[in-house]
């Protein structure tokens, strides 16, 4: 049988293939496979992106789930790796994208195999956490009337509660400015002062940072901050118009609380390290506060998704 028309040189010249697929009498150093698909596999060190855009973590395995579905082990940049379904991820030039949202990987198990209860987990909450991510982008971040209104609240509840420990501290027997009288130890009473102004600015930014929150719904700590920005713009504000007026102590006289000096004349070193710990503490109870506000709003939310959980 013929091999093939011989050429000038006397080789034979093999025709060429006219079935599918390569050759396979070709050189196998020359045969052209075809290019495999990239796939899951070939993702893993790739960014994450939730179905907003956000980055959610890094790819760092692929597992096979009980179905055969791909499953990713995904390194968020703090805490815990999560497992999350791969079906349904786009990759671009910038990572994957994978329906998702931050909040869903935060609650999910951390590191555990997938199973029929991690499908659940991002299924049954598919809908409604679609709808809280567009809810945030729409109606979250800074609002400035939620802070306006838990500063009005703080500010109350620091005249409420500068009052009550007037009067407690009257019925003690010391003065309001926390002077002392006889047999009584000027520094001890200093000490139990900054105590009381301690709990006041912190219950009362509390309370004020609580109110942005559960207005705000969202974002609550970063309102709870503009509540205690907005006091420290207010107060600095009056500060310098009431010093070239020369009324700081009239104005000032229903904010004060036992054991802080506002007054120009009596505001030494240790009267300036006493704001800036009021300060300082006022800032976290309104952090907290807020925090606290916008958590009321999740458990309403989880409260729907269990009862929507088949």
């Amino acid at each position: 049988m013929s091999t093939g028309t011989p050429s000038s040189s006397g080789a034979p010249v093999r025709p060429a293939p006219t079935g599918p697929g390569p050759d396979p009498a070709a050189d196998p150093t020359t045969r052209a496979f075809p290019q495999a698909h990239a796939g899951p596999r070939d993702w893993v060190g790739s960014t994450v992106r939730g179905r907003a855009g956000n980055t959610v973590g890094k790819l760092t395995d692929v597992v096979d789930g009980p179905d055969g579905t791909p499953w990713g082990v995904v390194q968020p940049r703090l805490g815990g790796a999560r497992t999350i379904p791969l079906s349904g991820a786009a990759p671009d030039d910038r990572g994957i994208t994978v329906p998702i949202d931050r909040r869903t990987l935060r609650s999910a198990p951390a590191r555990r195999e997938p199973d029929a209860d991690l499908a659940q987990h991002y299924t049954s909450r598919g809908a409604l956490t679609a709808a809280h991510e567009y809810q945030h982008q729409r109606f979250g971040g800074l609002k400035i009337g939620s802070a306006f209104f838990g500063w009005l609240v703080a500010v109350g509840l620091t005249v409420l509660l500068g009052a009550l420990a007037s009067l407690v501290v009257r019925l003690a027997g010391v003065s309001p400015d926390m002077s002392g009288g006889p047999g009584q130890d000027p520094r001890m009473l200093g000490v139990a002062g900054g105590i009381v102004a301690v709990a006041v600015m912190l219950l009362a930014y509390y309370a004020g940072g609580y109110v942005a929150g559960r207005l705000a719904r969202f974002d609550g700590a970063r309102n709870g901050v503009a509540v205690w920005a907005m006091g420290l713009v207010v107060t600095v504000a009056v500060s310098i118009a009431t010093a070239v007026t020369g009324t700081t102590d009239s104005v000032f006289a229903a904010l004060r609380v036992p054991g802080v000096a506002i007054s120009g004349e009596s505001l030494t070193l240790s009267g300036v390290i006493a704001l800036l710990i009021a300060a300082v503490v006022a800032l976290i109870g309104a952090v907290v506060g807020g925090k606290a506000g916008e958590r009321y709003h999740r458990r309403v939310d989880r409260a729907a998704e269990t009862a929507l959980t088949p």
